[in-house]
């Protein structure tokens, strides 16, 4: 199997099928499977992906992460693509990363994304996010955002898959580079949702990840994480 693609999923009964209808979609000569890993929806995400899905995992626990690492232990792919479900890929996704990867230095890729919502703000947005990881892919190591990562899976498994951790992305995008090369490609191949960034607005969306950061690294020196003040960060909180 060359692809494992891997979709976490928590009470996105509105999206997954979009979603995973673009992954079915793909036309390409490379084998896949499709891997849903479910963090114990409350609505009907769990059925709907049932239609489309080759694996279901139903996890006990809630987390992206969690669900990444469940559907993770059920691949038999080479290179693992982790596609959040409520995010679309587009015609060539699969491969163009197979293509990138024929550089065995690489040991995981990202592609740029456009937003579903096309509205002006939002579009500078997208852009000066994805002038940024471009360059930070050119000119150091590449940032690799969650959304769409794909990862060889020897890699991944050295690595221990993602830490149950805020910003577990960027956590396994760090490590990633400090082993390996890491790119961002620069074709947009990926349509993602904006609903954090139209909720939130730009400077709510980056006070949200600055936050996030910080809990992170005081998790990550061995502090008690500090609750976060607003109440829609407590999905990305992991009492252990």
């Amino acid at each position: 199997m060359d692809f494992s693609v891997i979709v976490p999923a928590f009470n996105e009964e509105r999206r997954i099928a979009a979603c995973l209808e673009s992954i079915r979609a793909q036309r390409t000569r490379h084998s896949y499977e499709v891997i849903v890993s479910d963090s114990n929806s409350t609505d009907r995400t769990a059925s709907i992906a049932a239609a489309y899905a080759d694996k279901l995992v139903v996890c006990r626990e809630r987390g992206t992460a969690r669900a990444r690492n469940e559907g993770a232990r059920l691949a038999c792919g080479d290179i693992l693509a982790f596609i959040d479900s409520d995010t679309m890929i587009m015609p060539g996704y699969l491969d163009t990363v197979y293509e990138t990867f024929r550089d065995k230095r690489i040991l995981a890729v990202s592609c740029a994304f456009k937003f579903t919502n096309r509205r002006p703000k939002l579009l500078a947005a997208e852009y000066v996010t994805n002038a940024y990881y471009i360059l930070r892919s050119l000119c150091c190591a590449a940032t690799l955002p969650g959304f769409n990562v794909c990862i060889r899976r020897d890699a991944f498994e050295r690595l221990g898959g993602f830490r149950l951790c805020h910003l577990e992305d960027l956590d396994m995008s760090i490590k990633l580079r400090q082993i390996g090369k890491t790119v961002y490609l620069s074709r947009r191949l990926a349509v993602t949702s904006s609903r954090r960034l139209e909720q939130d607005g730009i400077a709510g969306t980056l006070k949200y990840y600055m936050d996030l950061f910080e809990a992170s690294q005081n998790r990550r020196l061995g502090f008690h994480v500090v609750k976060l003040k607003r109440s829609q960060y407590n999905d990305y909180v992991h009492r252990e």
